[in-house]
């Protein structure tokens, strides 16, 4: 290379190089503000709406509907953008709105608004019931933002309403007895056991309850398994409550919203299902062909319980989650003892087992088919990923699940191996996971994944306009949701009988974490989906049966 072109290179990139230790100094030091020659000013940070316009509505004694908004420094709200409707429980008088500061603004020109803080106080003329009101307000920001006008929703209940009013409105009342909710619970506990998203799991407990219970250690068995069920209700129970107290929306299956927790789920399926194929040994993990541990298989059970949910459900959570921490734990706690009893009752108690059919060669070939349901399981939970986090989250997904299987090739149940094979089984879980959470770029989550999001305002228009309407509040995760969609609400017959009354179906996806869904949980007082909410044009709304037939659907938005 001649000197003259080394030269230039070599001074070429000491520039550059300049040039970047300049910036990356200048990057690391408080920018200088220039703000009053209007030459550079820094950007402001926005708040979200609702940090923006903390809104409190309550009921007042003497029939008033009391509305309060606290703002931050720089954030107003328009005296003219107030509007107040009742959907239901009676009649509004006249709003009594203050007066507010004038001011000239860019997008309404000479208005009234609001600093710091406004109340409204609207009369209630006539009571019949829990107040549905809707709440439309706007405001801007100093700074050159402008909100789009906010519509909330809040249900005010009189203090002292009877019991079957409130079942009527299908808001679930605060005075209903313990005990009713304890026996509600003991039952939905029980009906897991039936449902199909707990069945995979049922391949681990049917193929070891017969030499467990003719052995003599049904007893010990019985009990870890009902220890491993309760246990997981009540770590559930702590962290639901823990998350709400933070203020998080959270309800029954709120961990399957999580892409990590799926994926997780995913693995842990497959390798359950080669396991059961006899291909992959898990020591230490307690699903071994031969010693099943039955704390284990109690914990997966509840884990895999949570898609779906079962009548009694709705209303023993419903009020664990509104009367507090306590509340809940005992619910959680009831549920648990619910959903082992039939296990127990099968392993703990010799004179049930004499009556099951002889251990033999066929409990081998039923392990085997069983392992069918694990990887059709895994399958599911791969397509609820894909709509949660796109196709780069389940292209990690099946690199992970091939990585396992080559792993059960290599170990080929040889004791010597087990141990790297299983280390090197869990590394592979844990980067796959790791890889999941940070697939998803931030143009697919808000645009791709939009369309599954609930549009509130089409659902707010759709009520406005006098027409019936459905609201469906559903999730790709649960189960319950999906049998009732293929099996009723996708069948001709109750297509044909929504377009022929003009019904407006709404669907609210709840696969991923969204507050406005969440709200439309808490104003029903539920705590997970399915939700199914009949809308008349101009009677109470009705909350539906969680599960559905084409007859039972017809027959409740006929009655």
């Amino acid at each position: 290379m001649p000197p003259l072109t080394r030269r230039w290179i070599v001074r070429t990139f000491a520039t550059l190089a300049t040039f970047f230790t300049m910036d990356l100094a200048a990057t690391t030091e408080k920018p200088i503000d220039f703000a009053a020659t209007g030459t550079i000013k820094e950007q402001p940070k926005f708040l979200s709406v609702d940090e923006a316009y903390r809104m409190d509505v309550s009921l007042s004694d003497d029939g008033h509907v009391d509305v309060s908004w606290t703002m931050p420094p720089g954030y107003y709200l328009y005296r003219h953008r107030f509007a107040f409707s009742l959907d239901s429980g009676g009649a509004l008088g006249q709003p009594i709105i203050p007066a507010g500061i004038e001011k000239v603004d860019d997008y309404f020109g000479e208005v009234e608004v609001y600093y710091d803080a406004v109340d409204v106080r609207i009369p209630v003329v006539e009571q019949t019931g829990p107040l549905r009101i809707g709440i439309t307000y706007q405001g801007c920001a100093d700074y050159g933002l402008c909100y789009p006008p906010e519509t909330r929703w809040r249900t005010l209940v009189p203090e002292g309403y009877t019991l079957e009013a409130l079942t009527e409105e299908g808001i679930a009342p605060t005075n209903i007895s313990i005990w009713a909710v304890v026996m509600s619970a003991l039952f939905a506990g029980f009906l897991l056991n039936l449902m199909p998203c707990v069945f995979p799991v049922l391949a681990i407990k049917a193929v070891s309850v017969l030499d467990i219970a003719r052995s003599g250690q049904g007893i010990i068995h019985a009990f870890g398994y009902a220890s491993g069920v309760v246990s997981t209700f009540l770590v559930l129970g702590v962290l639901l409550a823990t998350l709400r107290t933070a203020g998080e929306a959270v309800g029954w299956g709120f961990q399957l919203q999580e892409p990590g927790f799926v994926s997780a789920m995913t693995l842990l399926f497959f390798a359950m299902g080669l396991n059961l194929l006899g291909v992959l040994e898990l020591p230490g993990f307690g699903l071994a062909m031969s010693k099943p541990s039955a704390f284990l298989t109690g914990m997966i059970a509840v884990v895999v319980a949570t898609p779906c949910t079962v009548p009694f459900m709705a209303s023993a959570m419903g009020y664990g989650l509104s009367q507090g921490t306590g509340a809940l734990l005992v619910v959680m706690l009831v549920l648990g003892i619910g959903m082992a009893a039939p296990y127990v009752l099968i392993t703990g108690f010799p004179a049930i087992a004499r009556r099951l059919p002889k251990p033999g060669p066929w409990m081998a070939t039923i392990k085997q088919a069983m392992a069918f349901p694990m990887f059709l399981t895994a399958v599911w939970l791969i397509w609820v990923l894909a709509r949660q986090s796109g196709a780069d989250a389940v292209s990690l997904i099946l690199v992970g699940s091939v990585g396992l299987g080559l792993l059960s090739w290599l170990g080929g149940n040889n004791r010597a191996r087990i141990s790297w094979i299983w280390g090197a089984g869990l590394a592979v879980v844990v980067a796959i996971v790791w890889g999941v959470l940070n697939s998803v770029p931030e143009e697919l989550t808000e645009a791709e994944m939009s369309e599954n999001r609930f549009d509130e305002t089409a659902f707010e228009t759709a009520r406005a306009s006098g027409r019936p309407v459905f609201l469906n509040v559903t999730a790709s995760w649960c189960i319950t949701c999906l049998a009732n969609e293929r099996s009723t609400l996708a069948t001709e017959r109750v297509q044909e009988y929504f377009k022929d009354n003009g019904i407006v179906y709404i669907k609210a996806d709840w696969t991923r974490r969204d507050p406005s869904v969440s709200n439309l949980l808490t104003t029903f007082n539920r705590s997970g989906v399915p939700l199914y909410v009949f809308f008349p044009s101009r009677s109470q709304p009705k909350v539906l049966p969680q599960l559905l037939t084409p007859t039972i659907l017809l027959n409740e938005m006929e009655g």
